[in-house]
């Protein structure tokens, strides 16, 4: 009879601490978005790579809303090399990707969070 309550135990501590960490996961701060501002007109993939189709563009001057950067295809433009892309929200719903050469800023957009 012992080991049956013991093996009860164990299994609710085991969903309790999942519960917990769902609990925790989902009560931590989201990161906030960045304004980011395009030097340049640039196309917006559906993901960081230049094979992924284009579903938007930014253009020079304009402001977004970035999420975050992560690496993805290296690209060459305008003189410039670079294999960051920033996440940006778009103004019709979902996100696509922008390389960060076209963002005015550092390598990164000026975007602090990565993905």
């Amino acid at each position: 009879m012992l080991g049956r309550n013991t093996k009860r135990t164990l299994a609710l501590t085991g969903a309790s601490a999942a519960l917990l960490g769902a609990a925790l996961m989902s009560s931590a701060p989201a990161t906030a978005d960045t304004a980011v501002v395009a030097w340049t007109h640039g196309k917006v993939h559906a993901g960081p790579a230049l094979g992924e189709r284009v579903v938007s563009h930014v253009n020079n001057g304009y402001s977004y809303n970035g999420q975050c950067w992560l690496e993805g295809d290296l690209v060459n433009d305008k003189g410039i090399s670079n294999r960051n892309w920033v996440r940006l929200k778009l103004n019709s719903g979902g996100i696509g990707y922008v390389s960060a050469i076209y963002l005015k800023g550092n390598d990164k957009g000026n975007v602090p969070n990565h993905c």
